[in-house]
C-alpha cells in the first residue's frame, strides 16, 4: 500500500472510497472488500481517502470524541486490508470550504477516478451538499460510477459504527469492541516514570501516556498483550495485567494512571514505547480496606489474566 499525505496524481484509473473511518471496523472492512471486488472486475487500482482526525473536530473541537485509531493505527489497519493507495489528509479550511463539485472534480482529475464506493448516509463538500444523489450527477459529469452500500453491517441487530464501538471501549466492554473492530482494541503510548509503588509491593508496573486524542477504556483491570518497543518497527510481546485508574487504595491520584505488570518477566528498564492489545476486562476499579487486601486481589488478577491469555 502506498501512503499519500496530500492529493497527488495517480498513474492508473482508480476505484475510491472516502470516509472518516475511525476504528477501521468490520463495517469499513466490508466496504473495502466491496470496493476491491468492483475494482477487480473493472481492472482498477483501489484507494481510500480519509483524515488524520475527524472532520467534526474542525467545526466543533470542544465536542469532538476521542479516536479509536490514531493516524498511524489507521494506516496500519488499511494496509492490512490490502488496498493500493491510502490518502491520509488533514481536514483543514481548504477542504472544509470546498464545494462538493470542486472536491470531486479534483479527485476525478488527480486520481483518474472511475468508481466511487460509499456508505448509505455518505455526504461530502461544504454543508455536506454532496450527498448520494448529487454524487451520481457529478459522476455522470466527470466520468465515474457511484456504488452505494444498501445498509451498514450489523452485529446482534445493531449497526456496526465507530460511535457504538467507542462507547463500548469507554464503558469497558472491550471484548464487544474487539468483535466490532474485527481485532483487539489497542492502546499505545510513551513509557513514563511512575511513583514506583508497584515495585515496592512486589508487583512492578510500567506506566504509559497515550496520545491525548486516543479513547481510553473505563477504569479497571484488564488482561492484555503488551509489546515493548525499542524501535517503532520491533518489539517483544508479553502477557500482562493492565490497570487504569487513580489508585484509590493508595491514597488516590490527581490524574488517571495507565500501568501494566508484565507476567512472569522482570523488566528492569522499559523501552521508550509500549503497545497494549486489550483482550478482556477483569474487574472495575475498587478501593480496598488495606494494602494487603489490594495486593491479594492483584495476585488474583494476575493469575486470571494469565489464564485468559494462555
Amino acid at each position: 500500500m502506498q501512503l499519500h499525505e496530500q492529493l497527488s496524481d495517480l498513474q492508473s484509473p482508480t476505484a475510491l472510497t472516502i470516509g472518516t473511518f475511525d476504528g477501521v471496523h468490520r463495517g469499513h472492512a466490508m466496504l473495502v472488500e466491496i470496493l476491491k471486488s468492483h475494482a477487480a472486475s473493472r481492472d482498477l487500482q483501489t484507494a481510500a481517502l480519509t483524515f488524520r482526525d475527524m472532520p467534526y473536530c474542525y467545526f466543533r473541537p470542544d465536542e469532538c470524541a476521542h479516536l479509536l485509531t490514531l493516524p498511524e493505527e489507521k494506516t496500519a489497519a488499511f494496509a492490512a486490508l490490502k488496498i493500493d493507495h491510502l490518502f491520509l489528509l488533514d481536514f483543514d479550511k481548504s477542504i472544509a470550504e470546498r464545494s462538493a463539485e470542486e472536491f470531486i472534480a479534483d479527485l476525478a482529475r488527480k486520481l483518474k477516478l472511475k468508481l466511487l464506493v460509499v456508505g448509505p448516509d455518505f455526504a461530502l463538500g461544504k454543508n455536506r451538499a454532496g450527498d448520494v444523489s448529487a454524487l451520481r450527477k457529478l459522476g455522470e459529469k466527470h466520468g465515474f460510477e457511484v456504488e452505494v452500500l444498501e445498509e451498514k453491517l450489523s452485529d446482534e441487530g445493531a449497526a456496526i459504527s465507530s460511535t457504538r464501538t467507542r462507547e463500548c471501549v469507554e464503558g469497558g466492554d472491550v471484548e464487544i469492541a474487539s468483535r466490532l473492530l474485527g481485532r483487539s482494541f489497542q492502546l499505545c503510548g510513551e513509557v513514563v516514570s511512575g511513583r514506583q509503588l508497584g515495585r515496592k509491593i512486589g508487583v512492578p508496573t510500567i506506566n504509559i501516556a497515550p496520545h491525548n486524542r486516543k479513547v481510553i477504556p473505563a477504569r479497571g483491570v484488564y488482561a492484555v498483550r503488551a509489546t515493548l518497543k525499542s524501535t517503532p518497527e520491533s518489539g517483544h510481546t508479553f502477557p500482562a495485567a493492565l490497570n487504569i485508574g487513580v489508585r484509590p487504595t493508595l491514597g488516590g491520584e490527581l490524574a488517571q494512571t495507565i500501568e501494566f505488570h508484565i507476567i512472569g518477566e522482570d523488566i528492569p528498564v522499559a523501552p521508550p514505547r509500549a503497545s497494549l492489545e486489550i483482550i478482556a476486562r477483569l474487574r472495575a476499579e475498587q478501593k480496598f480496606d488495606s494494602l494487603d487486601a489490594l495486593v491479594a486481589q492483584m495476585q488474583k488478577d494476575i493469575s486470571r489474566a494469565r489464564e485468559i491469555l494462555d
